[in-house]
């Protein structure tokens, strides 16, 4: 699930609301950026948590939407991620140096939702997907996918828990970091407020 990633949000969250003088810390730009990522962070989790204890839908068309939403959600998220981190940490990332488990959900996400009828960035040739109206759950997705370079046609399988759950460690990490960030901040307040 994306627990990890809720409970650093979490922390920072109280970090943030140590400080004394936020404006001191943040001109209105990165504190309006620190602001969005945190309600983005926490909605888009909170929202992938909920689903992921619920599971898809057993009504197709229904399914089809969540599995579309929880995809999108967790680019949001990393979107999201990357943004808190420029904003605090002055560090501009991208959504592909969270790490590896990142990188493979949102091609996972480029593959299936992104432009399934016509996928041909990054690829020789252009690629399309089709998911059937039964194409699982989170412990196991499969798709119909056809590949123009090929000619082939196959039906790829993933575990979206497992990519899931992967993912939150890595951006657990990162957030992590930008909590060490904020309390050094609020540290750094502390002292020089003792030191007057």
């Amino acid at each position: 699930m994306v627990d990890k990633i809720l409970e650093i949000r979490d922390l920072i969250y109280e970090a943030f609301d140590r400080l004394k003088d936020t404006k001191r810390h943040f001109h209105r730009n990165n504190f309006e950026r620190y602001r969005i990522s945190m309600s983005l962070i926490q909605d888009t989790g909170e929202a992938v948590w909920t689903h992921m204890r619920e599971g898809f839908s057993q009504d197709p068309m229904r399914a089809y939407i969540e599995f579309w939403g929880v995809m999108q959600a967790i680019v949001i998220q990393q979107d999201a991620i990357c943004q808190m981190h420029e904003a605090v940490l002055g560090v501009r990332l991208h959504h592909g140096q969270i790490g590896p488990a990142s990188s493979d959900l949102r091609k996972q996400r480029d593959l299936c939702v992104g432009h399934p009828a016509h996928r041909s960035w990054g690829v020789p040739a252009p690629q399309r997907t089709y998911m059937g109206r039964h194409f699982g759950d989170y412990d196991g997705i499969r798709f119909i996918l056809y590949d123009e370079h090929t000619e082939e046609v196959t039906a790829p399988y993933f575990n979206l828990r497992r990519m899931i759950e992967a993912y939150d460690l890595e951006a657990s990490a990162i957030l992590t970091n930008v909590l060490t960030k904020m309390r050094q901040l609020a540290a750094d307040e502390n002292a020089s407020t003792d030191h007057n």
